[in-house]
């Protein structure tokens, strides 16, 4: 399990005296954004804004004055509230709810009604309290997320399957990484806890029945400010615009209103991770956050290796911080939203619900494609005057658009894997610990050939990339922006706020005794099949049919082979049913005996016979139901 950032960072912190009412409004508004900053989910953020306004009104009524102060510690919001003033004489009474020692007015003002401290208690997770009569009170509380808070009851996903475009060809179940995907009834279905949104099931399916879900462009209308972040594989999208050219027209009107290049998140970001691997010699070899497929993937497949993974923000988090905080101008409003230019779908569903975080900083995510367009119309505008031209980052920024550029910007001994499938592969050898004291850190990326290969992507991936080459190669004595070196690399806005956690997605049973079992059985139908893993089933492998029959999603005659075997078997059964006969019934006659009865092979009569006068032969009359037929000559 990946741990959030375990060192303590001042998140917020104000000096409030008596009667100061109004300024403990405009203070916690402030506590909020630090929260939203770092990504803290939003229930355990109602819980630390309600005690830090609890204890900060404390100090206002009771206290001469004080110091309020939170604290990002071990995943932990820790609020303290430190006053000079008269004490608590006792502090049991004065935990009751509604004992109050507030003078007459402030009570006729709205406040003091004995709720404070015991609402402040409710609302932490610790509390704890001392004072000393004539000199102040000292309170500290802490704020954990729940477990609601750091696993999703539901899962978002930008993947989505259209059933009536789907022929049930069974081309995506092979390609997914995580067996997520099966078809029945001629209709393929996504299992949503196992789905990483990788996108290699759209690059597979002949009949376009996958397709990635984001914002249109005409739903960002309704944003007052918009700011694009356009991430470096953008760039290498065109061949006859420069970087200038590019933003000038994501900037014509009804465009965007302001443009960040996530290429200056990026050379944070290798700032950031060069320095979390240097703190940790010899613990290594540590994994690059950057590709949220990646991450999810890890959640799902390989949760050993979850402590692998560097807590630190990828560049789309931190481009979105630092466009709403660090690089500030005259806006025209206050809540300005971010806006990123998406590669893949994978990033669009981080943008929704982030790995690491409670929640994201980007408001919107339009696909690649949306944009490629708006630009190819645009072409030609004129750059807004007082807008700063490109570049803002150094060439190691830009080169993170492709596979192998997060290494080289690292500088350290490192590994770049591209490729949903190379990928897993990879993490198979590292997992078995085949890889451990070889490289310190290493650069994973879902799709072939980094961002540039993101199933959004507007241009071809290689060719993508060699622009993005020229790009680097042109600013290759370009350094850092200087934002990266007045921000630093210990703001607790940069790194994860939650401790990644494996999905429960191979839980079979919540009785640990009744999940034995069902492994048992798995492993028993899995020995019964044919083992080929053809598909032709609707799972992907004998193995993940062998899981949907002990959960109910699948049957044994699902499979082809066993059900042509049972078909055979039918077949003899019903072969040997028909060559019985009742007891009372007899049976038919050898060629033998009924030639030594004077019958033909066709039990006809040879030659003539007398009829008996008056009668019949007894060959003329059935012997079932005594009915008369008349014979013919032979």
């Amino acid at each position: 399990m990946a741990k959030a950032n375990p060192e303590s960072r001042v998140l917020f912190e104000v000096a409030i005296s008596r009667g100061e009412f109004a300024r403990i409004g405009e203070e916690t508004s402030g506590l909020k954004r630090s929260l939203l900053g770092i990504g803290f989910p939003a229930e355990a953020s109602r819980r630390a804004l309600i005690a830090a306004y609890e204890l900060g009104m404390n100090v206002i009524i009771h206290a001469k004055d004080g110091l309020l102060r939170l604290l990002w510690k071990n995943g932990q919001v820790e609020i303290t509230a430190e006053d000079t003033g008269p004490g608590i004489p006792d502090i049991s009474l004065a935990m009751k709810e509604g004992y109050s020692t507030a003078p007459e007015h402030i009570r006729e003002m709205g406040y003091g009604a004995g709720m404070g401290l015991p609402n402040a208690r409710k609302a932490s997770d610790e509390f704890h309290i001392e004072s000393q009569v004539g000199k102040g009170t000292k309170i500290v509380c802490t704020v954990s997320p729940g477990p609601h808070d750091l696993q999703a009851s539901g899962y978002f996903h930008s993947v989505r399957l259209d059933p009536a475009r789907c022929k049930g060809c069974t081309n995506c179940i092979k390609g997914c990484p995580t067996e997520a995907i099966r078809v029945r009834d001629g209709r393929a279905f996504i299992l949503e806890d196992r789905c990483i949104d990788c996108g290699e099931c759209i690059r597979r399916c002949p009949n376009m029945a996958k397709a990635a879900v984001s914002d249109s462009w005409e739903a960002l209308s309704i944003l007052d400010y918009k700011i694009a972040l356009v991430p470096p594989s953008f760039y290498g999208c065109f061949s006859d615009m420069t970087p200038d050219e590019i933003r000038a027209a994501l900037l014509a009107p009804n465009g965007f209103d302001e443009v960040v290049d996530v290429s200056v998140a990026a050379d944070l970001c290798t700032e950031m991770m060069r320095d979390y691997i240097k703190k940790k010699p010899g613990q290594g070899p540590f994994i690059s956050p950057a590709c949220p497929a990646v991450l999810r993937l890890i959640q799902v497949k390989y949760p050993s290796l979850l402590d692998r993974v560097i807590p630190c923000e990828a560049p789309m988090e931190v481009a979105a911080w630092l466009a709403k905080s660090k690089m500030e101008r005259q806006r025209p409003v206050k809540n300005p939203s971010a806006v990123f230019i998406s590669p893949c779908p994978a990033k669009i569903t981080a943008s929704r619900q982030p790995v690491g975080r409670g929640r994201s900083l980007v408001d919107a995510s339009i696909s690649a494609s949306q944009a490629f367009l708006w630009v190819q119309e645009h072409k030609g505008s004129r750059l807004p005057e007082g807008v700063s031209p490109f570049l803002h980052s150094s060439a190691s920024g830009i080169g993170w658009g492709k596979s192998g550029g997060e290494m080289a910007a690292v500088g350290l001994v490192g590994l770049a894997v591209d490729g949903i499938a190379n990928v897993s592969a990879f993490l198979d050898e590292l997992e078995a610990g085949r890889v451990d004291g070889q490289v310190e850190f290493i650069e994973l990326q879902a799709c072939t050939g980094g961002c540039v290969g993101g199933c959004l992507h507007a241009a071809n991936p290689f060719v993508s990339r060699m622009r993005l080459n020229h790009l680097v190669a042109r600013h290759h004595d370009a350094g850092p922006n200087r934002i990266v070196g007045e921000t630093g690399t210990d703001r607790p806005e940069l790194w994860f706020s939650l401790d990644l956690l494996p999905r429960p997605i191979f839980r079979l049973d919540p009785d640990p005794a009744k999940a034995e079992a069902k492994l048992s059985e798995i492993k028993a139908i899995e020995g019964s099949l044919p083992g080929l893993d053809c598909g032709a089933c609707g799972a992907p492998t004998c193995r993940a049919l062998a899981e949907d029959i002990v959960l109910g999603r699948g049957s044994e005659w699902d499979c082809t082979f066993k059900l042509r075997e049972r078909l055979g078997e039918l077949a003899e059964e019903v072969v040997s049913l028909a060559a019985r006969r009742p007891p009372a019934m007899a049976g038919p006659c050898s060629e033998k005996e009924k030639l030594s009865q004077g019958t033909g092979s066709e039990g006809q009569e040879v030659g003539f016979q007398e009829k008996p006068s008056g009668g019949v032969t007894p060959e003329e009359s059935s012997p079932v139901d005594g009915t008369v037929t008349k014979k013919e000559p032979v």
